[in-house]
């Protein structure tokens, strides 16, 4: 997932993405305090998301509707999702990849302690030649 970046769809299809920061976190602190019927910070799992993407989208100046706007009504978003990153997980190094061939090391002190499994049923595991 990209850091703090959402993407709102608004009723028309349109899409805005947004990068939030700690602007916009702080803004959500002070709602609570606000709007004390919201309840507590754990209460408010599935409202945290879309009033940072709200407040940023407000705060970057690509939005002007108000949360009771952005939430209800013809003018409400139909959804806020967090973006996701293209990229994948893995670790890269340059010039490795999944055609390079693997082989034991000879330099390496632990290529001497490989062993090989046991023959079914002997119990015992051999040194690898």
């Amino acid at each position: 997932m990209a850091a703090n970046q959402y993407t709102i769809t608004l009723p028309d299809g349109s899409t805005v993405t947004v990068q939030s920061t700690l602007e916009d976190r702080l803004a959500f602190e002070t709602a609570l305090r606000k709007n004390k019927h919201w309840g507590k910070l754990a209460d408010n799992a599935l409202r945290l998301q879309p009033f940072l993407a709200w407040n940023a989208a407000r705060r970057e100046g690509l939005l002007s509707l108000s949360w009771e706007e952005f939430t209800t009504g013809k003018t409400a978003a139909l959804s806020v999702d967090a973006v996701e990153d293209d990229e994948d997980d893995e670790l890269e190094v340059d010039g490795l990849g999944k055609d390079t061939t693997t082989a034991p090391s000879v330099t390496s002190p632990s290529s001497s302690l490989v062993t090989t499994a046991a023959p079914r049923g002997t119990g015992e595991a051999t040194p690898a030649p």
